[in-house]
């Protein structure tokens, strides 16, 4: 998936931009848009960023759980293979560390990603924070991403490219 990023200095122009997407064929949940408060993008009906969209949430999480069944798997390695209290311990003690501590490690990482910006959004904070407007728009195929550019180049000319990623994940 390729996302591209547009900045755009007033609500009009991003309510348009939605109209003309979906008359390209890119319906409105291909579109997110960030502003200083997302109050008057839900009101004019369009599609906000959500928590999950605006912070590290979701990277930090997966990251957290991640390491946490690592850690969680080496423990319970350890105290199957150390016979800690004298007498053998089943399997389901690696298991069961493993899930415990990956989703303990998933929580952790959850609490810091909350509190922390998106790092794929972090060049285009000072434009928000200035008050204007972050229109990202998610492409499934390079046909579908031209299509995008040509229709911002030509109908959107208030808005100016930013950027864009290619092979876009929320949890990198």
């Amino acid at each position: 998936m390729k996302r591209l990023y547009y900045v755009t200095g007033t609500l009009d122009s991003v309510q348009n931009i939605s109209r003309d997407l979906d008359v390209t064929g890119i319906d409105e949940g291909r579109m997110h848009v960030l502003g200083k408060e997302s109050g008057p993008v839900i009101r004019a009906q369009l599609h906000a960023t959500t928590i999950w969209e605006d912070t590290e949430i979701m990277h930090a999480g997966f990251l957290g759980a991640l390491f946490g069944a690592l850690g969680g798997f080496i423990i319970g390695s350890a105290l199957v293979a150390m016979e800690p209290w004298g007498q053998q311990l089943a399997l389901s003690v690696v298991i069961f560390s493993t899930l415990f501590c990956m989703c303990f490690g998933a929580w952790l990482g959850g609490i810091y990603g909350i509190s922390s910006r998106n790092h794929h959004l972090e060049p285009y904070w000072k434009d928000v924070e200035n008050g204007n407007y972050l229109v990202m728009v998610d492409a499934d195929t390079e046909v579908q991403a031209r299509r995008v550019e040509r229709m911002m180049e030509q109908r959107h000319r208030e808005a100016r490219e930013v950027g864009h990623e290619d092979g876009f994940s929320p949890f990198n």
